[in-house]
């Protein structure tokens, strides 16, 4: 059974779309600007000079700061492709993983550091949204097989 993509389904997913943005914005913007303004990303890309010695920890938070941009351009991409009802291939699936790969470190600092818990805590729609988008291009939750097997209990 197809499903059908409707007006009111494309203006529904874009909602939650922005509002996901919106409410993470601080946090999205702390990942890619990064510490200190050291946008880690245009470092690695050598646009800005890169630090001559970095310590332990500097180079961790530059980690994450890049990983912290690719799972950011990743959820753009995913939120766009869930948006229009793209149908998902091989790259997309590649793309998914990867940002979860990026994604889920950055997450769990931001949730798990105490003096960031406030901040933390408005990274959960856009995390709660990526891994309902996750399960989506995997084709794992649907809604019409998850009422089947309710009804068959």
């Amino acid at each position: 059974m197809d499903k059908e993509y409707t007006m009111a389904t494309f203006l529904r997913r874009f909602i939650i779309s922005v509002m996901c943005l919106i409410i993470g914005l601080p946090c999205f913007f702390l990942g890619i600007v990064g510490e200190n303004e050291a946008f880690p990303f245009l470092r690695l890309l050598h646009i800005m000079p890169m630090p001559e010695n970095m310590s332990g920890s500097e180079v961790f938070y530059f980690t994450l700061g890049i990983m912290a941009f690719l799972a950011t351009v990743i959820l753009l991409i995913m939120m766009f492709g869930w948006i229009f009802d793209v149908s998902t291939n091989r790259f997309l699936k590649i793309l998914v993983l990867i940002g979860f790969c990026c994604g889920f470190p950055n997450t769990v600092l931001c949730l798990s550091f105490s003096d960031l818990l406030g901040i933390g805590l408005l990274i959960l729609p856009a995390t709660i949204l990526s891994i309902y988008l996750s399960l989506w291009y995997f084709n794992i939750y649907d809604k019409t097989q998850f009422k089947d097997k309710i009804n068959n209990l």
